[in-house]
């Protein structure tokens, strides 16, 4: 048997190859590690991303002026201005005159 030391010699630089199943890692067949040896986990999958499929175009200007560029936009403002937009959405969804 070998000793402790050149056990983590041997498999200092070893790549192995696993899948995840049900949570778990499991090695490739054949593949054993000795209890208590550190690892190190790359996922070989990259992340995925989740478009949504109703996507609508900006309208610009966001806030409708007869003078763009004039208004004062404060945080409160833009707060008014979407939820007078959201009303407004939830009016014309539930066919409710403004």
């Amino acid at each position: 048997m070998l000793p402790a030391a050149a056990v983590s010699l041997i498999i200092k630089d070893m790549e192995v190859a696993g899948r995840v199943q049900n949570g778990v890692i499991v090695l490739e067949e054949g593949v054993v590690l000795p209890e208590g040896a550190g690892v190190r986990v790359v996922c070989s999958v990259g992340p995925t991303v989740h478009a949504t499929r109703n996507r609508q175009r900006v309208q610009l200007p966001l806030v409708k002026s007869d003078r763009p560029g004039t208004l004062d936009l404060t945080n409160e403002r833009i707060a008014e201005n979407l939820e007078a937009e959201d009303i407004e959405a939830q009016r014309e969804q539930w066919d409710v005159p403004s």
